[in-house]
């Protein structure tokens, strides 16, 4: 049956109908809907379309969906296409951002949702051929493996991969789980908590001062919460990208310090007495371990880092933290270590160890001096000292030799 389809401009709005097939045919915008349904122990449904599905026939899918129908509503177009091709009804259903795409096959505005379901799933047989659940770490990694729904990778993969990632980053500092589009973060101890919260004054004024997204928090019974920002953690660089991250880290270096530190970012005299006690212990338990040919080296890098507290700085600004979503930065995460502090250790690692093309694009929009960047190339060659210093403190001698070989190969 030919069924109408309600047609959408380029603002998502009704602009019409025609019948489905004129609307393959012609490529016509449309409105269509997409679930990713998950159980309660995180996996998330997959399932293979039938070869005579009329766009992507026998492709894997993470979502169930499909067309909205002319004068229906979205949200009983999402609710009817759940329970037709999953079987799936009465379940609470969370919204998610609504999302466009448009390639040869297909161009449409997308009301996306996601939902828990722990019950049977019910395949219909003209949509469906096969389905189970997988983990979103294992799903991330058929990826490159299995043919996938370009829109539907295009649309929820990057939440799916945020997913995988939360689920495996849970540990020493805080528990982090997604509840819909949410990301909550529970801390595991009290000097954790007290950071956390202090993000829920600091990044409200932060946020519209800066070029690109960061989490804006508000604290919860656990913790905090703050929507979540797609993306991937930056892989491969651009000079476009690194243009982007030095107009962010110009906004955020030129922000008022002291208004900063009132709003909960450490403040510049207390992050030096922190500074002070790490590195006097990096002295006392960690240059005794390095060979003597090295030890006066080290012992001259870590009197000269710290001296310098002019600045609100990100603190922790490595790939993990800087999300990029289609070509450009999806956002900043983990604000966690904001502190005054030096501006050269937000571009250690970008001017030092980023990939190609970002430390150059970084150079246009960024007063890089001499000075800057020597003072960079010195937080970068303190950067492994934290992990043995940690693996020293929860007794983790593979750390501490890994460490330990990283400081003599960058010192």
């Amino acid at each position: 049956m030919d069924e109408l389809v309600a047609l959408l401009d380029s603002d998502g709005r009704v602009c019409g109908s025609a019948p489905r097939s004129v609307m393959r045919r012609e490529n016509l915008r449309h409105g269509a809907t997409g679930v990713l349904v998950r159980n309660s122990a995180g996996e998330i449904y997959v399932h293979r379309r039938t070869p005579t599905k009329d766009v992507y026939p026998h492709r894997y899918d993470f979502a169930a969906g499909g067309v909205v129908a002319a004068g229906e509503d979205p949200y009983d177009a999402v609710v009817r296409e759940l329970d037709e091709e999953l079987g799936i009804t009465g379940v609470e259903l969370t919204r998610l951002p609504e999302g466009d795409y448009a390639d040869d096959h297909t161009s449409y505005r997308a009301y996306l949702y996601t939902c828990v379901w722990d019950g049977p799933v019910k395949h219909q047989p003209e949509e469906v051929e096969w389905g189970a659940w997988m983990s979103p770490a294992d799903l991330v990694a058929k990826f490159d493996e299995w043919s996938f729904m370009p829109d539907t990778v295009a649309l929820l993969g990057p939440l799916v991969r945020t997913y995988a990632l939360t689920i495996d980053d849970n540990g020493w500092d805080s528990r982090a789980w997604l509840d819909g589009e949410w990301l909550n973060r529970e801390p595991r101890r009290e000097a954790v908590r007290l950071r956390l919260l202090a993000e829920t004054t600091l990044m409200p004024w932060l946020a519209p001062q800066l070029p690109v997204p960061v989490p804006v928090p508000e604290q919860t019974q656990y913790g905090v919460r703050h929507r979540v920002l797609l993306g991937r953690p930056l892989e491969e660089g651009s000079t476009a990208l690194g243009r982007e991250l030095g107009e962010f880290l110009s906004a955020l270096h030129s922000v008022d310090p002291a208004e900063a530190a009132a709003r909960g970012a450490v403040d510049a005299a207390t992050a030096a007495a922190a500074k002070t006690v790490f590195l006097d212990e990096c002295r006392a338990q960690v240059v005794p371990l390095l060979p003597d040919h090295a030890r006066q080296t080290a012992l001259e890098l870590l009197a000269r880092v710290a001296t310098t507290r002019t600045a609100l700085v990100h603190g922790d600004l490595g790939d993990e933290h800087i999300l990029v979503q289609d070509g450009r930065i999806g956002g900043v995460i983990d604000w966690t270590d904001a502190e005054i502090g030096d501006p050269a250790l937000d571009l250690s690692w970008l001017l030092n160890d980023a990939p190609d093309g970002i430390a150059t694009g970084l150079a246009e929009t960024y007063d890089v001096t001499p000075v800057l960047r020597q003072r960079a190339l010195d937080w970068h060659r303190l950067a492994p000292w934290y992990g043995v210093h940690r693996g020293l403190l929860l007794d983790l001698p593979d750390d501490v030799e890994s460490g330990l070989a990283e400081i003599l190969t960058r010192l």
